[in-house]
């Protein structure tokens, strides 16, 4: 169950894991690298399904042996990734970082890494760059597909073209479910097997063509005689021009194809033909026995599956112990080839020694050794972390502060990151003859609803509405790819508003102008806000009151304080070290500038504008916490308020935004 060595497919390997890897470390340099994983791919379904094809042929194929050998193949090297990511972390990570780490060694060692990643997306998430496993998905979609395509092709052989229509027939709709569901969901569409696996059965179709055997490949075909003839004839220039046709759409797409871009879609197509391309044309072009064959190359290929392991988790440890700064470009490239020494050992002392002379015995640790890291995993999911390991300072600024942001912003109720269905918890309705103020806006509008909470319930005086949608700025009309929800949100919103006819409407919005995720051109946004602010007046609006930017941060300020802390514990810092303010380069931008220039457009409007640059910002720089209240981070992430951040700054700033 073995099919022939081709040198050439290990240097394409090679091309694949070398994309991923620049594209991890240098994203806006090699920003399609990732489409490697398409290429992998490819090579996998070509080669699983010419194993089972060759099996199949002389009629002695096992689901034990297959199985086997693909556990001997891959769960050591992954054993060891997993084992090792799960003690790193817990010198390294803080208890929710280790409790999500915790959580992808679970689920990455039950290969399920793609499906939980898609389950637990949202606007919040940590960000990828910190998440040392999250390369697994691709590994997941494959573990997958090796648990599906093997029993389908072998009930599918029993027909003489069983096995190339079932090929065909799962390649067509899992292409068209990928084309179908990118522009509707491109989080789904790039993480769920139903649209990845037709990259695979790609590389299927491939090998059941062309060694399925007699009565069953392409070559039974009696309509394509003449095409095979015409082959046959000029086998070796066109080996030769797919072979360099191959290698062309594999460099358009990574030059072509961005993370912006709608993926897998279309443009999955670029990599996948590509690859497909270079296996068709076999070991004998010239491109396949110097650029692909050659030994620097055929080595790389050799040890890409345990550098594909390696890379990401160092990448990702490097940016962690910066508290999610970018590293300098020279800090990558020693992470790079540690990976690569890592990749050498673990391929010469794990995976070869593994894969040499298999036994039941060998198959039987590799399984163990992954089952082991996964409820290692799950038992440091379930442990919240190992809060204990730090000091109740450094728990107090590290605890899951999104989750108690999400319960205060009224997420899946008033706040949401898709097709909002605003409930009647929304809207106040006592006391009945206080003047109505709402709160609308994008995640930044949201993030100021507990600080008004919080001031109508001490003080009273006015009724409440709140309607957030993340990405999603107060400007009817706004349109975005990226927030296909948008429009339809605002014009629940409009209609409410003309229902409710509010004293006072406060807008709220990451950006005004330009805002990132728009299609708009400038002068088009300008007129949409003008647009909306003359439709507020014509509903019957009073008082229009525009919130600006909020301060960002390359490195969230609960990080900054929690490495202080940290470093105070350790007797790095003195017992007075943790400052009030931080500056850059941790501090993207206080948006004082961009601030000063909406308020001069607003203010022209004829509306009210509150900068919260003053709030938060001076000379010094910006703040970590909240001032008076026990060191409580003043966001939990690069520009969201913590609730009581949200406090401080409507209280501060209560005459503006509510005219008392």
């Amino acid at each position: 169950m073995r099919p022939s060595y081709r040198s050439d497919i290990d240097g394409l390997r090679a091309i694949a894991v070398l994309l991923v890897i620049a594209f991890h470390a240098f994203p806006n340099s090699v920003r399609g690298g990732f489409v490697g994983v398409d290429v992998f791919f490819v090579i996998s379904g070509f080669l699983i399904t010419s194993i089972i094809c060759q099996a199949q042929r002389s009629g002695d194929f096992s689901f034990r042996t297959f199985y086997a050998r693909r556990i001997n193949r891959i769960f050591p090297a992954l054993a060891l990734v997993l084992i090792t990511c799960a003690v790193a972390g817990w010198f390294l990570l803080f208890p929710v970082d280790y409790r999500d780490a915790g959580k992808a060694i679970g689920f990455g060692a039950a290969f399920l890494s793609n499906l939980a990643l898609l389950h637990d997306a949202g606007y919040f998430d940590t960000s990828s760059e910190l998440n040392p496993l999250l390369h697994l998905w691709s590994l997941g979609v494959e573990e997958q597909f090796y648990l599906l395509w093997p029993p389908v092709i072998v009930l599918a052989w029993r027909w003489q073209r069983g096995a190339l229509i079932a090929a065909l027939a799962i390649l067509v709709a899992s292409f068209a479910a990928n084309i179908v569901l990118t522009p509707i969901n491109p989080l789904a569409a790039f993480y769920l097997p139903v649209t990845r696996f037709w990259e695979l059965m790609t590389g299927c179709l491939l090998a059941i063509a062309a060694g399925a055997g007699p009565g069953r490949d392409i070559s039974s075909i009696a309509a394509l005689g003449a095409v095979r003839a015409l082959f046959e004839r000029h086998a070796a220039a066109i080996r030769a021009v797919c072979a360099w046709l191959g290698l062309l759409l594999l460099a358009a797409g990574a030059a072509l194809i961005s993370n912006d871009r709608g993926f897998p879609g279309w443009w999955a197509a670029l990599p996948v033909f590509g690859a497909a391309l270079l296996i068709f044309a076999g070991p004998s072009p010239w491109v396949s026995r110097h650029l692909l064959g050659n030994r620097p190359m055929v080595y790389v290929g050799l040890i890409s599956y345990p550098l594909y392991l390696w890379h990401w988790p160092l990448l990702a440890a490097i940016r962690i112990v910066r508290f999610g700064e970018e590293p300098p470009p020279l800090m990558k490239a020693i992470a790079i080839v540690v990976a690569f020494a890592l990749a050498h050992l673990t391929w010469r002392f794990v995976e070869r020694p593994f894969r040499a002379r298999p036994s039941r015995g060998k198959t039987t640790a590799a399984f163990a050794a992954v089952a082991v890291a996964g409820l290692a995993g799950a038992g440091i999911y379930a442990a919240s972390g190992f809060p204990s390991r730090f000091g109740p300072e450094i728990q107090r600024v590290t605890g899951d502060l999104v989750e108690e942001a999400k319960t205060a912003f009224r997420s899946g109720h008033c706040f949401f990151e898709g097709p909002a269905a605003f409930e009647p918890q929304c809207d106040d309705d006592a006391p009945a003859d206080a003047p109505r103020v709402v709160l609308w806006g994008d995640s930044h509008g949201a993030h100021l609803y507990p600080g008004l909470r919080a001031v109508q319930q001490a003080d009273g005086g006015f009724r409440l509405s709140q309607y957030n949608t993340t990405a999603c700025p107060p400007i009817l009309g706004f349109a975005s790819v990226k927030s296909p929800f948008c429009r339809a949100n605002n014009d629940i919103v409009h209609a409410r508003l003309k229902r409710l006819k509010p004293d006072t409407v406060i807008l709220v919005a990451r950006e005004w102008r330009n805002y990132d995720w728009s299609d708009q051109k400038d002068d088009a946004s300008e007129a949409l806000i003008r647009a909306t602010l003359a439709e507020l007046r014509a509903i019957g609006v009073r008082r229009i009151v525009v919130v600006g930017m909020f301060p960002s941060w390359r490195t969230p300020p609960r990080r900054i304080l929690a490495q202080y802390y940290r470093a105070r514990a350790a007797g790095l810092a003195a017992p007075d070290a943790i400052p009030l303010r931080d500056a850059p380069p941790r501090l993207s931008t206080s948006e004082a500038e961009g601030n000063e220039a909406l308020r001069r457009f607003f203010e022209a409007e004829g509306v009210a504008f509150v900068s919260p640059t003053p709030s938060f910002c001076n000379a010094q720089g910006c703040l970590l916490s909240v001032p008076g209240d026990s060191g409580t981070p003043i966001m939990f992430d690069g520009s969201h308020l913590t609730p009581a951040a949200s406090e401080f700054f409507v209280r501060q700033r209560a005459r503006e935004l509510l005219g008392r």
